[in-house]
């Protein structure tokens, strides 16, 4: 009887959302793409696993220390403002998703600005206590041509 009760408790409270960990999740998304527009590698290094890929805007696929090897501060640029919305967690033990619209407001000719959207996912995994980015993937939002 204790043993069916000692499950029942384990396995119920591994159910149940722990409290806060959303936001911590959040909080890794928001300081990797702060750490990305730096070009901060260090940073950007300590907040991956090993085992980290992406899928880029461009659709290419890349790997930890190629992904790394794009954050030197002899590439750096300027990013265009972006803004992020429809935050999106979902947790899965200790693994977690996170979805996220990016707008971009990106500089014209002509001196003006031309909003460009796209979604970011984010796998995160809790390694050793601490949480990581295992992988991102990103894709453009291509609106309706107007008429």
């Amino acid at each position: 009887m204790f043993a069916v009760l000692m499950l029942t408790a384990v396995t119920s409270a591994y159910a149940l959302p722990r409290v806060g960990e959303d936001a911590v999740v959040k909080q890794l998304v928001d300081n990797f793409l702060k750490a990305e527009q730096s070009y901060d590698a260090t940073s950007l290094a300590k907040m991956i696993s090993e085992s980290y890929v992406e899928v880029s805007p461009a659709g290419e696929v890349d790997e930890h220390d190629r992904f790394l090897s794009f954050y030197t501060p002899e590439k750096k640029t300027d990013w265009p403002p972006m803004s992020t919305s429809d935050i999106s967690v979902r947790m899965f033990g200790d693994t977690a998703i996170e979805i996220v619209k990016f707008t971009y407001q990106m500089p014209q000719p002509d001196g003006g600005t031309r909003s460009m959207e796209m979604r970011g996912s984010f796998i995160a995994q809790r390694e050793n206590g601490t949480w990581k980015l295992l992988g991102a993937h990103y894709t453009g939002i291509r609106h309706p041509q107007s008429k």
